[in-house]
């Protein structure tokens, strides 16, 4: 089992403790400990054994014996246990914005349902919203967030994809006969969730291609295997399906381009005359064969990739090396686990010049704002800091919520100690798009707004956007030269590729932000990469890329 899938349990096991009205405690426990554990870098089993998992921050023993069982069983006989007194449906119940614990309560209570079918029927006749203080209002809602959740329910976050993917590509690469093994399909193309993950094989050919295929069925967790022109899919006991093309060496180009997709790119290829049977060793040999300059696997979605090719127009896509700093990580000043000076040491030692502090602002007790009376001390901190650790610089920044009226916390003259702000939304969700435009627009009017933070709001599989008048904002963070996050929280990846793109048109500029609350989160900026790549973002368009002076100047732009 793996590190999003015991995350899962240990989720599920947090609900159905809640809904059971257990200890506060307890079940934020469980909850910590599904966070630390879908954050750790290394293998889970192997940190068992040596004790290392015993060491992470709210890994407790409760934990460990949940893990320990379902790395050697499968299941877990604490979730089994709480699953005959709390219906799983109800669980799910929880995954629909806006009904939290007490309101899954309450319709168990009076409409003894305990299925999302049960649920979706009760919001459709009436009996959901003659409930006492829900109403139309909440029905309508919670149709809307059944029908979001059957939209998604296949489909899983890319950081969860990736590292499943990553460990699938050695046990697939360990296989005798297999000569080369690479991802392919939307997790290569770096899509924000994915359905499905795909591998190109190679093999010698001269009769192995059978014995692989047997060897693939009999790789550990799978159940069902099934080929079908040319493509082994493997089934699992848990994770997503797989599928696998084999191919030998002249055909690898070729297999991985198609297995690479997307649909509609390969459609433009073979409009374009591609011959689909032709032998192609390397990726530059098919697109050289169309006369076309390589495309980046991110830019493949059918979206006049092949256009810019042809022309020689493809953007020279920003890369890691580009960048030199960052801004939107969290301090112990905040929500964060980190001080101040383990945040420099830790960018320091990953190759960043400089990064951008931005703990909360005083109306987020979500997160324990930080007050008025606390900047001095953090700004103090921040001094210090910067005296005894050379070759990193760190700068002095917010993330203000914009509140209802779209006003930023704090006043002026609070805002004014401050480096930058990033501006971002963490209430009231629920505004139509005219009014949550205007709230938008205004924060943008304030000269301290240098980066509007993850803009739409979204929490992916989980929330949807707020409606927007994106042209009006985008053309707005134009003009006022201010920045548009490309928020690298692998739950989020907002601004979504597809609306980074649109901006880039109309001359707007980004930042890509980790929303690193702990050192780990750093790996974010990797996800974040991948977001503005798919939005063919050069390293022109994105602040990041600028020295620490020379992103202040521009952060600051419109300040006296």
């Amino acid at each position: 089992m793996d590190k999003p899938a015991v995350r899962v349990v240990l989720e599920q096991i947090a609900a159905s403790l809640a809904l059971k009205g257990d200890n506060p405690f307890r079940i934020r426990a469980f909850e910590n400990a599904a966070r630390a554990i879908a954050g750790y870098p290394g293998d889970l089993g192997e940190a068992l054994q040596s004790g290392a998992l015993a060491e992470v921050e709210g890994v407790g023993k409760a934990t460990l014996d949940i893990v320990r069982e379902l790395l050697s069983r499968g299941r877990s006989s604490v979730l089994d246990e709480l699953r005959e007194e709390v219906a799983p449906g109800l669980v799910e119940m929880l995954k629909i914005p806006g009904l939290g614990v007490q309101k899954v309560r309450q319709i168990h209570e009076h409409l003894h349902i305990a299925t999302l079918a049960e649920l979706e029927v009760a919001a459709h006749d009436g009996r959901l919203a003659a409930i006492p203080r829900f109403g139309a209002k909440t029905a309508e809602n919670v149709l809307k967030g059944i029908a979001f959740l059957k939209r998604t329910i296949e489909f899983r976050l890319f950081h969860h994809a990736l590292a499943e993917a990553t460990a699938l590509q050695q046990a697939l690469g360990a296989l005798s006969g297999a000569q080369r093994v690479e991802i392919a399909g939307s997790v290569r193309r770096r899509r924000e969730v994915i359905r499905d993950l795909d591998f190109v094989v190679v093999h010698a050919g001269d009769g192995t291609r059978e014995t692989l295929v047997k060897r693939l069925g009999e790789a550990p967790g799978v159940t069902g295997v099934a080929e079908m022109e040319g493509m082994v899919t493997l089934r699992f006991d848990a994770g997503t399906p797989v599928d696998v093309v084999l191919a030998t060496p002249d055909q690898f180009g070729l297999a991985w381009v198609r297995a690479t997709g997307a649909a509609a790119h390969w459609e433009e290829l073979r409009a374009r005359g591609l011959d689909a049977a032709g032998r192609f060793p390397d990726e530059e040999s098919v697109y050289r064969a169309l006369g076309l300059t390589w495309i980046p696997p991110e830019l493949r979605e059918g979206a006049g990739e092949c256009d810019a090719a042809a022309a020689g127009t493809l953007p020279r896509l920003i890369e890691a090396r580009d960048v030199k700093g960052f801004v939107h990580c969290h301090s112990n000043y905040s929500d964060g686990t980190v001080t101040i000076a383990e945040w420099a040491h830790a960018a320091k030692e990953a190759g960043y010049e400089w990064i951008g502090l931005t703990d909360h602002s005083q109306s987020a007790p979500f997160a324990m704002g930080l007050r008025p009376d606390a900047i001095g001390r953090q700004h103090a901190e921040i001094d210090r800091v910067n005296a005894e650790v050379p070759g990193i610089r760190v700068l002095k920044g917010v993330e203000s919520d914009i509140l209802a009226d779209g006003r930023l916390d704090y006043d002026q003259g609070t805002l004014d100690r401050f480096d930058f702000a990033i501006g971002s939304i963490h209430s009231r969700f629920g505004l139509d798009e005219a009014e949550m435009t205007k709230r938008v627009l205004t924060a943008m009017d304030d000269p301290h707004l240098a980066i509007l933070g993850h803009p739409t709001g979204r929490l992916l599989l989980s929330r949807e956007s707020y409606p927007l008048d994106f042209e009006a904002v985008f053309r707005r963070a134009a003009e006022r030269g201010i920045a548009i996050e490309v928020n690298a929280d692998p739950h989020r990846l907002d601004l979504d590729w597809r609306l980074v793109r649109r901006a880039r048109a109309l001359g707007v500029r980004f930042s890509i932000g980790p929303d690193a609350h702990s050192v780990a989160g750093m790996a974010n900026m990797e996800i974040g990469l991948g977001i503005t790549r798919k939005g063919w973002l050069e390293a022109t368009d994105v602040w990041n890329t600028l020295s620490a002076d020379e992103f202040l100047a521009a952060a600051r732009r419109r300040l006296p």
